[in-house]
């Protein structure tokens, strides 16, 4: 290859380059009627519309831009998504680039008739060399043999989109990869590099309504920018008849003047063309370019029909009936600040919580009338006139499942049960709970008399339901005819003591109960010889008398001869766990939990401690005649101390004498 082909080849090759530089995304007028050509992101926003865009530039020069777009863009039902879809095709000179794009963008409302937009593309380019367009001298000249060269790449673009009334600004980047295409020329040895440079594009356009829903003045300017390649400016200003019609002009820096014409052609179609001039330098290669443009929309072309008479023609209302009177957004949608479905010209609250239902006058719902709407409330049914809380439950300020307001007793032991009126169960109605009550079933007598009483309110009973016994004689005091029956006498059911031998001394007292009639007695109902007084065991009380006949030496006794015991049987034998000795041989201890006089009571205190504490307990009976309720036998202070923290630590409120305590029997 001689030296002036080699030149030559170079020269168109860097003329190819420098073209594809300057105009690597193509220059387009109709942005005007179709954003989505120069902003992913309005993808949708004048609902689903396909246009079908040519453009020849530079009509006299050869090799001169061809471009050609195809565009369909629109909403998903009735999301904030927004879809779309470019198909296009360039050639400048000798490079070649078809494309195709897939769009998203997401729809973001900010404010009182504001919105901003997103929009992403992602799409796959074929870029080409067309060496079969250069004229050679030499056609066989081995760096043309391949008539066309392809290389593909993946790219992206991503913009944004801000409007504000009447207001309109928004911004892409194209070709953000960067991709970098090479050409290798084997004859010379060469690599030829042509790169796509990311692309800036921003757009400024705002709408003067010259006369209301008729005639408007719209100004927009836009601006290129791309690195090594100075910025690029649009300024245009069209005239627009109720999108019917428009017709206007612009000037682009670099390029020259252009004017568009268009307008409706049909119920859904439109059409456009731009006609442009070129000035300065370009004017001498080129005098003019064309751009037509066809488009059919979906929803219908824009009309001047207003039929809920809102201000926005029906082809962009995206609320055809809009109630009379509301505000209304640029879209015709009536404002609606809660975003509860009511408009605010008819919402009676205009801060109801956001995703509350609402009834027609957007009130938020509130099933229950506790002023706590149900999308909050954590009780859907609260009685009516109940004071609650801020999440609609019922004050109920004894935890007994009762409200506030219905309950007629507001001091319910905790964790007793109640009846619907919040009043503490008690079976026997003896005043104490059933919760606490050891003796659920305290009998229904009154003092005197033997009719069943409604109440057992006059029997007297202890804290834990028990009912008193003054004189120990198994019959309570509410039943018993005699209250001061002698300890130990029998008595009969009605408390009274039973005397078979009418001694004057009651059975269990009367050692001789059968007395001859009319004897006379000691106080143990022992017929009296006469003047026998002997003492056998010396211990000053004549036998006729004497309980104990056998009484050592040197003890004392009471009247009836019996050795004296301790004089409180119940905590005689009551010690410390440090003054207990491990591994006794002469004594047995005992960790008690209760003492009782009475038998009968034993049981019920004995089933209370297992069902609600899950402690089973044994019975001692002392040579007292007390009942000692314990846990466990020890044998050592360790085990001792052991069981003493483990009953403390069950938190048991019931035990009869307290905190534990240590007890020892002999063996």
């Amino acid at each position: 290859m001689n030296t002036m082909r080699k030149t030559g080849l170079m020269t168109l090759l860097m003329s190819a380059a420098f073209i594809a530089g300057a105009q690597q995304s193509p220059l387009l007028n109709h942005y005007y009627v179709n954003p989505f050509l120069v902003n992913p992101a309005s993808a949708g926003e004048f609902g689903t519309n396909m246009y079908l865009l040519n453009r020849s530039q530079w009509m006299d020069v050869q090799g001169a831009p061809q471009t050609f777009v195809a565009t369909i863009d629109g909403m998903v039902g009735k999301t904030k998504l927004g879809y779309g879809l470019t198909f296009s095709n360039d050639v400048v000179n000798i490079v070649g680039k078809t494309s195709i794009y897939g769009t998203y963008a997401y729809k973001l409302p900010l404010f009182k008739d504001a919105q901003l937009a997103f929009g992403l593309s992602i799409g796959f380019e074929q870029n080409r060399l067309l060496f079969d367009r250069v004229q050679a001298a030499n056609p066989v000249e081995v760096t043309l043999i391949n008539n066309v060269v392809n290389q593909s790449n993946f790219d992206a673009n991503s913009s944004f989109m801000f409007t504000w009334k009447n207001l309109n600004f928004g911004g892409a980047a194209f070709q953000l990869l960067n991709n970098r295409n090479t050409f290798s020329d084997q004859v010379n040895q060469r690599d030829y590099i042509y790169a796509f440079n990311r692309h800036y594009v921003s757009t400024l356009r705002y709408r003067v309504e010259i006369e209301e829903n008729k005639l408007y003045l719209d100004p927009y300017i836009q601006g290129r920018y791309a690195f090594h390649i100075a910025p690029q400016f649009d300024m245009n200003m069209m005239l627009n008849w109720a999108d019917q019609a428009w017709i206007g002009g612009g000037y682009r820096t670099g390029f020259g003047a252009n004017v568009m014409i268009g307008g409706v052609l049909g119920r859904h179609l439109v059409g456009s063309y731009s006609y442009g001039q070129s000035i300065g330098t370009l004017q001498k290669l080129s005098a003019n370019s064309h751009e037509f443009m066809i488009g059919y929309k979906f929803d219908g072309v824009v009309n001047r029909k207003d039929s809920d008479h809102d201000g926005v023609v029906d082809a962009i209302d995206k609320e055809p009936n809009t109630p009379e009177g509301c505000e209304v957004n640029e879209f015709g949608v009536a404002h609606d600040d809660d975003r509860d479905g009511v408009p605010n010209c008819k919402d009676h609250e205009l801060t109801t919580p956001l995703g509350s239902k609402v009834d027609e006058n957007g009130v938020a719902l509130d099933g229950d009338g506790d002023g706590v709407p149900d999308l909050f409330d954590r009780e859907m049914d609260t009685p009516k006139g109940c004071t609650v809380d801020k999440v609609g439950v019922a004050l109920d300020t004894d935890f007994d499942g009762v409200p506030d307001c219905i309950d007629k007793e507001m001091k319910t032991p905790i964790g007793a049960p109640v009846d619907a009126d919040g009043i503490a169960l008690d079976a026997d109605k003896d005043l104490v709970p059933d919760f606490y009550d050891l003796e659920p079933n305290t009998p229904h007598w009154e003092h005197v008399g033997s009719d069943p009483s409604v109440t057992a309110a006059k029997c007297i009973v202890d804290k834990h339901g028990v009912a008193l016994d003054s004189d120990g004689d198994g019959i309570t005091d509410c039943v018993d005819k005699e209250p001061n029956t002698p300890r130990g006498a029998l008595v009969d059911k009605f408390g009274i003591s039973i005397d078979t031998d009418h001694d004057g001394v009651p059975d269990g007292l009367d050692v001789e109960v059968d007395s001859p009639r009319g004897a006379k007695v000691d106080k143990w109902g022992r017929s009296l010889p006469n003047g026998n007084k002997a003492d056998d065991d010396g211990d000053g009380v004549p036998n006729s008398v004497d309980l104990e006949p056998n009484t050592p030496k040197g003890k004392k006794v009471d009247e009836y001869g019996r050795a004296e015991k301790p004089a409180n049987p119940v905590t005689a034998n009551k010690l410390e766990i440090q003054d207990m000795v491990d591994n006794d041989t002469e004594w047995d201890y005992y960790m008690i939990v209760g003492v009782f006089r009475i038998q009968s009571n034993v049981k019920g205190y004995q089933e209370k401690l297992k069902n609600k504490y899950g402690e089973p307990t044994k019975v001692l009976v002392t040579e007292a005649g007390y009942y000692y309720v314990w846990t466990k036998k020890v044998t050592t202070k360790e085990e001792a101390y052991k069981e003493a923290d483990r009953l403390k630590n069950k938190n048991i409120e019931d035990f009869i004498v307290g905190n534990p305590w240590l007890w020892r029997e002999a063996k």
